[in-house]
């Protein structure tokens, strides 16, 4: 094999990379998705306002509903991208200011005794995974330059 022959080789493998993170990882969640994912964390961050096993049925269901809205985007795109195909920035800050606004606004409201203070938490950082879960998808799937 020649200098143009690895070239090539190293071309068509990018493309290929290129193409799986297009198909895979699309620029623009999905509504549902993304709505649906915002709905989970809500539901999650509720069961703690409620004792019992109705808190730990809340927990599971939205644990469930999350797995399978995964699974359910996966199917759709038809690729199972891998995790060194992504870039960890974005995704990393998009979960750090997600979980941030849920632990910040949370502990404020049980600082000063706020009934609900875990569905009101978990309502702030179900808007932030709205507004920023698109923009972070975007930002993870561009191509990284291998060079």
């Amino acid at each position: 094999m020649d200098a143009t022959e690895a070239a090539q080789a190293l071309t068509e493998i990018n493309k290929r990379q290129q193409q799986t993170l297009r198909q895979g990882s699309p620029h623009r969640v999905p509504a549902w998705f993304n709505f649906g994912s915002a709905a989970g964390l809500v539901l999650i961050s509720a069961s703690h306002d409620v004792a019992g096993w109705m808190g730990t049925a809340m927990a599971l269901t939205a644990v469930v509903v999350m797995i399978s809205l995964a699974f359910a985007l996966e199917r759709l795109t038809g690729v199972r991208l891998r995790l060194r195909a992504q870039r960890w920035t974005p995704m990393v800050l998009f979960g750090t200011a997600v979980l941030t606004t849920l632990i910040g606004v949370g502990t404020l409201l049980r600082l000063y005794d706020v009934p609900a203070d875990g569905t009101i938490a978990g309502l702030a950082a179900a808007l932030v995974w709205v507004v920023a879960m698109a923009p972070a998808q975007a930002a993870a799937s561009t191509f990284r330059n291998p060079a």
